[in-house]
């Protein structure tokens, strides 16, 4: 006889026992992705970044990787793609990834170009430029007026006697 499929009963799947040890280098990550079954490309597309960048992970190419907050967002992705913890992984790549100090509110990160000094030179201001400005605008008005393009209504008297 056949056997009966019992359809009320949620999908079971097998996978891969999760690994007893802790993964600590990068170039274990390669033999737990073939483990798990898949590709690079599998994951270069999952984790959104390139093929190059995730072998270069597994082949612990650190050079030709960011660094600071991009490498421990790689990291982390990857490891919970992997199902494994991520900490150990990031305590190996430590001196790579930096420290935050402060976080999003006060915009900063490991990745910084350097210290900023800014000398504060005193302003000129911007008067010359509303001068400029003030001019250009009486220019126009005087030659709309000259040309007879404003309304003889918005023109008083003593402006229109200029201009005849």
């Amino acid at each position: 006889m056949s056997e009966q499929l019992d359809l009320s009963s949620p999908l079971r799947t097998e996978s891969a026992p999760a690994p007893k040890e802790l993964i600590t280098s990068a170039g274990s990550l390669r033999a737990l992705r073939v483990s798990k079954g898949f590709s690079t490309e599998d994951v270069a597309v999952r984790l959104k970044f390139s093929a190059r960048h995730i072998e270069a992970l597994e082949s612990e190419s650190f050079d030709t990787l960011p660094q600071g907050l991009a490498l421990r967002s790689m990291v982390r992705s990857y490891a919970k793609l992997l199902g494994i913890d991520s900490k150990p992984l990031e305590a190996t790549l430590q001196a790579r990834i930096g420290s935050v100090q402060g976080g999003i509110a006060n915009h900063t990160s490991t990745r910084s170009l350097g210290t900023h000094h800014v000398e504060h030179v005193p302003h000129s201001g911007g008067w010359p430029w509303v001068v400029l400005i003030c001019l250009i605008v009486l220019t126009v008005l005087g030659i709309a007026v000259w040309q007879g393009l404003l309304p003889a209504a918005m023109v008083p008297d003593w402006i229109e006697a200029l201009f005849k």
